[in-house]
């Protein structure tokens, strides 16, 4: 039986869930472990899904008796769930979007739950997740990891739970990698340098520069990339210099970052993946970057504008080409 018997009101919180980039990957080696050693600097950017998280208690549930079809759809789905104290749900425009264990967001609240043992504390009730995306799907933007993150967020509120930004990384590190940078990000550390297998964090001063995201219609695995970045026999190839990068961000000295701005993943991907490989041609050879370069294991190509205007200039030009139909205009968070 619950601690206590008195149920707490419905809850509702509505949050921004920021997408990421990678302003430099290098890849230093394998570990015993199987996992990569990384050095990178991730930093948040403007463009983001919307998410609205309700704690609703399992007597106001009743008590509204409320429910169209989508959420008949979603009851069906989830019949595993039945004698499950306190349910998930899990709403989303996109309907290709998981709305069980295969979305970080759902097992964030799965663990949030079990960890803080919310039945025990609240009684039976249910997490209703909606998610409305607006960062494509396997672009190498952290979207899942940032939901994640801002469920999280979320949850600790509705629960008043007191959790340490601190103590919500270390519990997001077992749920992915990019987990506790987009946890950081939420809590407002835009901008981080990035070691280890990805869970070592160090807040750093991020940029302030306007962008231009293009994905090709095409999903790449994380895990496929590494895979193949490791079996690659010559790596003599660019590297950033990742500690000269973190001090040119500091004093602002933009000539220096974008010559550190070096995703060494690319000379995998972009040979795996025609469309990434045409995007960023097609991105430096019409609209003339600063520096352009592709997020995470991609397919999604960054480009760095002077201003707000050339950004601008430069994101018309791609949807005039009709280059990727995932292109957007958006700037970085500091």
């Amino acid at each position: 039986m619950p601690l206590f018997s008195k149920v707490s009101n419905m809850k509702t919180i509505n949050l921004k869930s920021y997408a990421k980039i990678n302003l430099a990957i290098d890849v230093l080696g394998k570990l015993p472990s199987g996992y990569h050693e990384v050095s990178m600097i991730m930093q948040q950017i403007e463009l983001h899904d919307k998410i609205c998280v309700k704690w609703i208690p399992r007597l106001e549930e009743e008590e509204t008796g409320q429910i169209n079809d989508v959420q008949k759809e979603i009851e069906q789905e989830n019949d595993a769930q039945e004698d499950v104290e306190i349910k998930i749900e899990i709403n989303s425009n996109k309907r290709y979007l998981p709305r069980d264990r295969r979305n970080l967001a759902y097992r964030a609240a799965e663990l949030m739950i079990e960890k803080y043992d919310i039945y025990r504390k609240f009684g039976e009730g249910k997490v209703r997740i909606d998610i409305k995306k607006q960062i494509p799907v396997g672009a190498g933007l952290g979207g899942g990891s940032a939901n994640c993150a801002t469920v999280m967020h979320a949850l600790s509120r509705l629960w008043n739970l007191r959790i340490s930004t601190k103590e919500l990384c270390d519990i997001g590190a077992t749920l992915g990698s990019d987990v506790p940078f987009c946890i950081m990000g939420q809590a407002g550390q835009s901008a981080a340098l990035v070691s280890g297998t990805g869970t070592e964090i160090t807040h750093i001063k991020g940029i302030d520069v306007w962008i231009v995201l293009s994905k090709p219609p095409i999903s790449v695995s994380t895990e496929a990339v590494y895979k193949g970045f490791s079996e690659i026999e010559d790596k003599s190839f660019e590297r950033p210099d990742v500690k000269q990068l973190v001090t040119a961000m500091e004093e602002k000295n933009f000539e220096l970052i974008y010559k550190n701005i070096i995703n060494v993943l690319e000379n995998f991907t972009l040979k795996a993946y025609a469309s990434a490989m045409y995007t960023k041609s097609k991105m430096v050879d019409e609209t003339k970057p600063a520096k352009a370069v592709m997020s995470g294991s991609g397919p999604t190509i960054i480009g760095f504008y002077e201003n707000k205007e050339s950004a601008k200039a430069a994101y018309e030009k791609l949807i005039d080409l009709n280059l990727n139909k995932e292109t957007f205009l958006t700037k970085t968070q500091i």
